[in-house]
């Protein structure tokens, strides 16, 4: 069956591999500007701290277990 030429042949392309060495070699030029702060600090502090506030104030205030459609939700 090998023998009919269809064998697995990588194609390759200038604009991937291009791409492919830039992301793999993008820790090289990083620099810490006001936007990649301002995103970092949106992904890393804000967002998870919004996110606990939030949880944290609604935990104790419903009780899903056991409920009925004429009960009420909250504690």
């Amino acid at each position: 069956m090998s023998g009919d030429g269809h064998a697995h042949v990588k194609v390759q392309d200038a604009a991937i591999e291009r791409h492919s060495l830039m992301r793999e070699e993008q820790y090289k030029h990083f620099r810490w500007t006001n936007r990649t702060v301002r995103s970092s600090m949106w992904g890393a502090a804000i967002i998870p701290v919004g996110l606990f506030l939030v949880i944290y104030a609604n935990q104790n205030k419903w009780d899903w277990s056991g409920k009925r459609k004429d009960q009420t939700l909250s504690k």
